[in-house]
C-alpha cells in the first residue's frame, strides 16, 4: 500500500486563494493528470464544499430538498438492513442444511452510494444559485473520486456480516446516539437553525460531514444506489498425488 503524501502549505495557500470557478477548473485539470496523488483532490475538494456551504441558503426549497434526501437515505438503509437481514438468515438455513458444499464460508454485505449515471437523470437542475459552480461536472468527478479511492464511496459503516458457526443473531442495524438512530447531526443553534429537525441517521451524517459533497450538491443529488449481496467463499491448494 502507497504511503499518502499530503499537500505542502503553498499547495493549500494557493488554493485558498482561488475563486470557485478557478479552483473547480484546477480540480478538472489534477483528475486528467494520473501522476497527482489523491490527497491533493480531495484537499480541493474540501476547500470546495467549504466555499459552497459558506455560500449555502436554507431557502424553503433548498430546507425542503435536504428533509427528502435525509428522509431518503433514511428508507435505504433501513431497506438494507432489512434485506441484508433476510438474506444472512436464508444463508445460515443453507448451512445448517449442508446445501452450502463445496463452499466453506461466506458473507453478506450492504452498501448506499451516491452514484453519477448521466447529466439528464442524476442531478437535478435547479435554479441558478450564483456560486459559480458547475455542479454536473462536479457531481461526475466527486462519483469517480470515491468510487477509486473510499471503498465505492459506501455510507454504510457496518457493512458485512460474516458467517459464525452457531451465530444466528448477527443483524444490521441502525447506529444510535442517546437511544435514537436519526440525531447524528452537528448543527448550531446559530448556523442553520432551519436544519436543527433534519432526521440524520448516521449514512447521511457520513455524506453531510466525511465526505466532499456540499449542502449544494447534496440537494441536486438524484440517483442514490443501493445494494445487497451474498458472497460465498472456497480456498483450494493443489493436491499432489503420490505415484509410488
Amino acid at each position: 500500500m502507497s504511503k499518502k503524501k499530503y499537500p505542502d502549505r503553498e499547495f493549500y495557500g494557493a488554493i485558498e486563494k482561488m475563486t470557485l470557478p478557478e479552483l473547480e477548473q484546477f480540480i478538472e485539470t489534477l483528475c486528467e493528470d494520473d501522476t497527482v496523488n489523491r490527497e491533493k483532490i480531495d484537499a480541493c475538494l474540501r476547500r470546495r464544499k467549504i466555499m459552497l456551504n459558506d455560500m449555502f441558503e436554507c431557502t424553503p426549497d433548498n430546507v425542503e430538498r435536504l428533509f427528502c434526501m435525509a428522509n431518503l437515505v433514511k428508507e435505504r438503509v433501513a431497506m438494507l438492513h432489512d434485506k441484508g437481514n433476510n438474506l444472512y438468515g436464508q444463508m445460515c438455513k443453507l448451512w445448517s442444511d449442508e446445501k452450502n458444499q463445496p463452499f466453506n464460508d461466506f458473507y453478506v454485505e450492504i452498501s448506499l452510494r451516491i452514484c453519477f449515471n448521466d447529466e439528464e437523470t442524476s442531478i437535478l437542475h435547479l435554479d441558478d444559485d450564483r456560486s459559480g459552480s458547475n455542479y454536473v461536472r462536479m457531481a461526475e468527478i466527486l462519483d469517480d473520486f470515491y468510487y477509486d479511492s473510499f471503498n465505492q464511496g459506501n455510507l454504510i459503516m457496518s457493512d458485512t456480516i460474516d458467517y459464525q458457526e452457531g451465530n444466528n443473531e448477527k443483524i444490521f442495524e441502525f447506529l444510535e446516539v442517546d437511544g435514537r438512530i436519526d440525531d447524528w447531526s452537528e448543527w448550531s443553534s446559530d448556523k442553520f437553525p432551519e436544519l436543527l429537525d433534519l432526521p440524520v441517521v448516521w449514512e447521511f451524517h457520513n455524506l453531510l460531514y466525511h465526505g466532499n459533497y456540499a449542502l449544494q450538491d447534496i440537494i441536486r443529488v438524484n440517483d442514490v444506489w443501493s445494494e445487497a449481496k451474498v458472497v460465498w467463499q472456497h480456498i483450494a491448494g493443489q493436491k499432489i498425488e503420490n505415484h509410488e
